[in-house]
Order: C-alpha cells, then structure tokens, then sequence
C-alpha cells in the first residue's frame, strides 16, 4: 500500500503498528462537536494519536473529506449528523480485521507513481495484481482537488505504467473524455458502476482492467471502449 499524504499515512501506520493503541482511543472517545473540534485543533503527539485524528475527522466531516476547509456533517446519513458516520463497535471490528493481516501488508509512506514503477521494475507481470485509485483530476475534474491535499497526477504516466507491466489491474477513475482516450489508447477494458456521492445522488464511475474480467458489474458498455 502506497500513501503520500502524511495524514491518511498516520492512520496506516497507526492501523498497523500500534492497533491496541488506536482501538482503545477509539473505544474510550465521546463525540460531540466540540470534542471533534478540540482534536481538529490538537498537534499529535505521536503516530497513534495522529492515526486517531485522522480516523475521526474522516469520519464526522462532510465527504470524510480531510483537506483544509473541509466542514464538519450537520445533517449527515439518516439525520444524525456529526455522529452518522462515527459507529465505534463497528470501526473497532474494522480495525481488528486489518490487525490480522498485519504479516500481509507493507505500508509506504512514498508517492503511490514511485511506488510502483519500483515494484514492477524486474518482477514478472504474472507474480503482480494492482489495485489503483487515483485522484480524480482528470479533464479538468475538480472532485479530486476538493478531497485530497495531493491531487496532481500523470494520467497519462500511470496508463502506460500499467500498460507496460503486463500485470493484472483493477483501477477506477470517474468519467472523462480525457481516459477515455487513454483506455483505447492502451486497449483496456472498462466497465460502468453506479455509485453514490455525498449528496446521495447516481453517478457513473469506470472500473478498468487489462482484459475483460468483471461483465456482472456492467450496467452499460462505455462507447468508444471495448
């Protein structure tokens, strides 16, 4: 796993190194506003409590969005506002389960373009599986400006990465006349899903891969994509 931004990379690390440390601070936490607010405002001490910030502001502001300005829920799912998301007994099974699998997982603190031309460089595309889930910038979109810190990426760059590995991939981008032309550029497969935004409302995103590998997921053919 690969994460640039010192914040999510704080959870990560958290998540798996000091488990016991971030599910106790989780179990022990009183939501409400103004506790929120005090620890938006707090300078961590140490990884834990920088992975525990995180967690919450993920989950009480609007989107999860962690970027400055960012506002707090006040309506949120279901009417619940600031606690809609925040499910402790929930989040601490989460948590529990990434523990498990702690042996199985190597976290990078590192640019995720870095980190994977250096892991594909000399190992056979058959030994590799990637998931990538790049800021959504591309033709001009603004959503992944708005959610992340760092948002510039080379689109281009990453498709031929790809493209050259030979490996198997599954990546998601949402609609573009800009990939499009990067999906038949490469002769990659996309498929359409249906997801759901903060305001509640349809949108379409695209999930790639090298081969046709996922019709069940199609709710249509992108045109032009094969």
């Amino acid at each position: 796993m690969a994460e640039i931004d010192r914040d999510v990379a704080a959870f990560w690390r958290a998540a798996l190194e000091y488990s016991d440390e971030l599910i106790s601070q989780v179990a022990q936490f009183t939501l409400t506003y103004d506790s929120v607010a005090e620890l938006a405002g707090q300078i961590p001490s140490g990884v834990a409590e920088h992975g525990f910030r995180t967690l919450v502001l993920n989950r009480t502001r609007r989107g999860g969005i962690l970027a400055e300005g960012a506002s707090l829920n006040r309506s949120g799912e279901n009417g619940k506002g600031i606690a809609s998301r925040w499910y402790p007994d929930t989040i601490i099974q989460r948590l529990r389960a990434v523990a498990e699998y702690v042996d199985q997982i190597d976290f990078h603190e590192i640019d995720g373009m870095l980190l994977l031309e250096r892991e594909l460089a000399g190992v056979a595309a058959s030994q590799v599986a990637i998931f990538a889930d790049p800021p959504y910038t591309a033709g001009g979109k603004q959503a992944g400006r708005r959610l992340y810190n760092h948002n510039v990426i080379d689109h281009p760059r990453l498709f031929a990465t790809l493209a050259d590995s030979g490996a198997e991939f599954l990546m998601t981008y949402d609609e573009s006349a800009e990939i499009l032309d990067l999906i038949n550029m490469h002769g990659f497969h996309v498929v359409r899903v249906v997801m759901k935004n903060t305001h509640h409302a349809r949108r379409g995103e695209w999930v790639i891969t090298p081969r046709p590998l996922l019709p069940l997921l199609a709710t249509r053919q992108t045109k032009g994509a094969s």
